[in-house]
């Protein structure tokens, strides 16, 4: 199984998002280059967010986008959603060992995505820069 890379950068975006200030707008530009993406892929994926109701997007120089709601209240599924549809895509047929086997996957992933929000993934990812760049003091 493969995460798109829409999917992963859709999820960098809103991390990014959820570690910033609260309504405090970025722009999608800011955000690509922030991330080390491409401005226009970043974009896409803003604008699918934002037709999903998970960002806001606003446009002119105080413009950007930022989260439609508390980070608290996003998850991990809501974005897989809003960008792919369903969280694993499944066979349906009936009587199928197979089908019921991926078909508890998809609900056990389904599960954990529900449980994780995007707060939490600023957290982790507040801590893994800070690990990245140690601070000396002399």
């Amino acid at each position: 199984m493969r995460v798109s890379q829409r999917l992963d950068y859709a999820l960098r975006a809103l991390i990014a998002l959820a570690g910033a200030p609260a309504e405090t707008p970025i722009a999608a530009g800011d955000l690509a280059e922030r991330l080390r993406l491409p401005k226009r892929f970043v974009e896409q994926q803003v604008t699918s967010l934002a037709h999903a109701g998970i960002v806001t997007c606003r446009r002119g120089a105080s413009g950007g986008c930022a989260l439609a709601r508390d980070a608290d209240e996003i998850t991990v599924a809501d974005l897989v959603r809003a960008i792919q549809g369903e969280i694993l895509d499944v066979p349906r047929q009936q009587g199928s060992a197979s089908a019921e086997l991926w078909s508890r996957a998809a609900s056990a992933l389904e599960e954990f995505f529900d449980s994780v929000t995007l707060r939490e993934l600023a957290a982790r990812q507040t801590e893994l820069d800070e690990l990245a760049n140690p601070v000396y003091y002399i």
